[in-house]
């Protein structure tokens, strides 16, 4: 290696914050390589917040279908048996869905999650906190 490749070496790993090593032999051993959090999600599950699963630090979960059912909007549409197809049915459904994506980013916000997901798992098998009962609780309010 010359001269000059060494020094641009060096140059370039002091730049990227790292230590120089100009060993020919191999890299050094003394710096651990950290495996990434590898996230598992679906993106049409990520109801609010970051989406990039490479971003993904600290998320949460809702049980979605709890939430749904937990709405003004599905109970009125249930209590008064308001076809889901119709007019009235369309618009209570995307009113219930406007709902639970606002509530559910207040939590996020409040609660200091990065997301909140239908579903989200990390391969480690680390638990993923589940805000389902904080969400239900500002639906009411």
């Amino acid at each position: 290696m010359s001269h000059r490749t060494c020094l641009s070496l060096i140059l370039l790993s002091l730049a990227l914050g790292g230590v120089a090593h100009t060993d020919p032999v191999g890299p050094s051993r003394s710096a651990p390589i950290l495996a990434a959090d590898k996230w598992v999600a679906e993106d049409e599950d990520n109801i609010c917040g970051i989406k990039d699963l490479k971003k993904v630090s600290n998320p949460a979960k809702v049980d979605y279908d709890g939430l749904w059912d937990a709405t003004p909007q599905i109970k009125k549409m249930k209590e008064k048996k308001i076809d889901p197809d119709s007019t009235e049915g369309k618009a209570l459904r995307s009113q219930a869905k406007t709902l639970i994506t606002k509530t559910c980013e207040l939590v996020r916000s409040a609660k200091g999650y990065c997301g909140i997901w239908k579903t989200i798992k990390n391969e480690d098998g680390r638990t993923v906190p589940d805000a389902t009962d904080d969400v239900k609780d500002k639906l009411d309010d």
